[in-house]
């Protein structure tokens, strides 16, 4: 493997509000472990297109983010890098990886629902499914741009499905099957997530783990896209307690929303004006059913 040219240890790239980007920021801090920044950085819009340049790809040849960098060695993926972090400093920081047999397999289980796996079809789990309730705010960054200036540079997006994907985004909405399909997934989730945590600990296996990081991340994006009341119910009184726990680790501020970046932000306020989303009582159906 090709060595990449670093500067410190770790560096990661990334951009602020990737939610794989989120959750490898929130590992590094948990870990206690210094590194340096390398945002994949916009320029006037949401989605410029800098994560496929030439220079970039020669990082991560699929255009993705976030990739961290360990002594010119680059790993992939959110889940996997969180793993190799915790692997490569044991003794920093938290643990992130249960020690029982039997927790280190319901972790598993959680991971594979929450992690944004590029080999699963949308809506098939927590992490393919919280993407398509972003869409619409996708969609109006997307059509921030010169229409043909958009297409033409997205031409150059090594993975086809992306390629296409972020393009049609800009001609249609979701489809609805597609999005039904990922109100009911994140509805089943959530309720899933409640049972779990019936419990005396304070985390989903108890300690707090990887699986909660992820979890982290995915409950931020719920509050983005105006879903943030799911979060508060009272008939999901453990997800309640759960978030306010989560939001109170030191992490979430420095790995999260101290990485606000205004045109997200701005894309938000122009989606939802305020408003909580039409998904909202869909999923609350499900999550509360």
């Amino acid at each position: 493997m090709t060595k990449i040219a670093h500067e410190a240890e770790c560096e990661l790239y990334h951009y602020h509000e990737s939610l794989c980007s989120q959750m490898v920021r929130l590992a590094l801090e948990e870990k206690g472990i210094q590194w340096k920044s390398h945002p994949v950085m916009l320029n006037d819009v949401v989605l410029d297109g800098e994560n496929f340049t030439a220079d970039y790809l020669q990082i991560n040849p699929k255009g993705f983010v976030p990739t961290l960098i360990h002594s010119g060695k680059p790993i992939y993926d959110s889940w996997v890098i969180i793993d190799y972090l915790d692997r490569v400093a044991p003794q920093s920081g938290v643990s992130l990886t249960p020690k029982q047999a039997d927790k280190l397999k319901l972790m598993q289980g959680w991971i594979q629902q929450a992690s944004l796996d590029e080999a699963k079809f949308f809506g098939v789990s927590l992490g393919t499914s919280i993407p398509i309730l972003s869409a619409p705010v996708i969609r109006y960054c997307i059509k921030q741009q010169p229409f043909f200036a958009f297409w033409w540079k997205y031409r150059k997006h090594p993975v086809f499905e992306r390629r296409w994907g972020a393009r049609l985004v800009t001609l249609m909405p979701v489809p609805g099957p597609l999005s039904h399909k990922s109100v009911n997934t994140v509805g089943r989730a959530l309720k899933n997530i409640e049972s779990a945590l019936n419990h005396d600990g304070d985390y989903l296996l108890g300690e707090f783990c990887q699986a909660d990081i992820m979890m982290m991340a995915h409950f931020h994006r719920l509050e983005d896209v105006a879903l943030g009341r799911i979060l508060e119910d009272d008939k999901l009184p453990h997800i309640a307690g759960y978030w306010q726990r989560l939001q109170q680790r030191p992490s979430y501020k420095v790995a999260v929303t101290d990485w606000h970046e205004k045109h997200w932000r701005q894309a938000l306020e122009a989606v939802f004006k305020g408003k909580t989303s039409p998904a909202l009582d869909k999923i609350r159906k499900v999550a509360i059913g």
